[in-house]
């Protein structure tokens, strides 16, 4: 029962507006709810896929995944490269896991080559299931000031890094949110939380505030992540606007020509290299793709999916929303108070008793971590992993724990994996220095 204030558990799972357009299918919803019961008695594994219902959303690249033999998973309904088996028929995953278990599994060396395209040459990747969401009008700037973290009222082309909170300070959403105009904004998003994330802004608006459009514009955009050491190289040949670090800045965003079709470009990063996210009609994707796929092929450039994310971003200390964080944490907790303006916010505590903190676990052999194991220090156990991944430039095991304040970098820790304790070391949030983003 809350009397009074905000209740201290999370309560997104019984949000009934986080359910969007695409569960208003009963035959799509039924098909969910049909799988779900198929597993309440029966083993699922960490990396399996949902099988009913597909397909249910195509990205405007999906045929070029297809080409390059994808191997699609899902997420909010759309069909999204998980990771590329070049060579082989495209196929959707589904209980692959079934077939090998708590083992290292078989796409392990691919995602290493995706992994170090971004890191060492150039990749992409198709991002379009980012949830987007449109905010405009005399009012928009003011609600999102009152919302977010971060100073929203930057010039028109800014992109902005914050986390939506509630009054207390717990992060209700971790989005980017780009200037377009004076009064016009769009917020992005996880494709899992956008209509989350849209019925919350929608609870903030007050009686007496100027009047607020926000609409979801998902699928009005694909949007083409490239990142890596020669990113900027490959953009070049396919655009006759300035590229450069001088004329493009880090955290913003400007209208480019890209192989004769106009392209939101924004400059900024989940993989920790220098790149862009470039967002551009349905109907011109495949061109765009294509041209940077063309112009990239001096470079190495190589096609990457969703698994790789995982092992780029753990090795900067970048958070996934729902997993990392989410309404009982605030971001000092979560090691983003660097997102957060004083200002704003006075009343969110800066110190605290717990932090997210990156642990390796064992040595370079890989180790089957999947998040939920325990963390313990001696005979007491401190933390439960969140984010798990294997980073391929570091060589280690990486997870996120929140682990008490006391527990700093260096500390050694012990995590247990199917009843044995490995031991593991408290790392620095960035397991790897920032190299290429100038």
């Amino acid at each position: 029962m809350v009397t009074g204030g905000e209740t201290e558990l999370d309560l997104y799972a019984y949000r009934p507006w986080r359910f969007g357009p695409v569960h208003r299918d009963p035959v799509y919803s039924a098909q969910l709810a049909r799988e779900t019961y198929k597993y309440y008695y029966y083993q699922r594994y960490p990396y399996d896929s949902d099988e009913w219902g597909r397909p249910k959303r195509l990205s405007a690249l999906h045929t070029r995944m297809q080409d390059l033999g994808a191997v699609f998973g899902t997420k909010h309904g759309w069909e999204r490269a998980e990771y590329f088996e070049p060579g082989k028929p495209w196929r959707r995953a589904g209980a692959d896991q079934r077939t090998f278990g708590f083992t290292r599994p078989p796409w392990f060396d691919r995602v290493a080559e995706e992994h170090r395209a971004f890191r060492e040459r150039v990749g992409i990747i198709d991002m379009s299931s980012f949830g987007k969401v449109d905010v405009a009008g005399p009012g928009a700037l003011s609600l999102l000031e009152r919302v977010a973290g971060n100073l929203i009222d930057r010039p028109v082309g800014s992109v902005v890094y914050t986390q939506l909170l509630e009054p207390a300070g717990g992060i209700a959403a971790d989005v980017t949110i780009t200037r377009l105009g004076q009064q016009q904004f769009r917020l992005v998003t996880g494709a899992g939380y956008v209509n989350s994330d849209l019925g919350w802004l929608r609870l903030q608006q007050r009686d007496g505030d100027a009047f607020v459009s926000l609409r979801e514009t998902s699928d009005e955009f694909s949007v083409i992540g490239m990142w890596g050491p020669s990113a900027r190289d490959v953009l070049a040949r396919v655009t006759p606007n300035s590229v450069s670090d001088d004329a493009f800045p880090f955290m913003t965003a400007h209208l480019l020509d890209v192989a004769g079709f106009q392209v939101t470009a924004q400059r900024v990063t989940y993989v920790g290299e220098l790149g862009w996210e470039m967002y551009v009609a349905p109907v011109r994707a495949g061109q765009v793709w294509d041209a940077l796929m063309s112009a990239g092929r001096d470079f190495g450039i190589t096609p990457g999916g969703y698994r790789v994310l995982d092992s780029l971003r753990m090795e900067k200390g970048y958070r996934y929303y729902g997993t990392d964080m989410g309404l009982l944490d605030t971001p000092f907790e979560a090691g983003l108070g660097f997102a957060v303006r004083r200002d704003k916010w006075p009343s969110i505590a800066r110190e605290v008793a717990r932090r997210l903190r990156t642990i390796a676990v064992g040595g370079e052999e890989y180790i089957p971590i999947y998040g939920g194991e325990a963390v313990s220090r001696g005979e007491e156990v401190v933390g439960r992993l969140r984010s798990t991944a294997y980073g391929f430039t570091v060589k280690k095991n990486l997870a996120y724990s929140y682990l008490p304040v006391e527990l700093k970098p260096g500390d050694d820790v012990e995590v247990e994996v199917f009843g044995q304790k490995v031991p593991s070391t408290v790392l620095r949030d960035r397991v790897l220095e920032p190299q290429h983003t100038g």
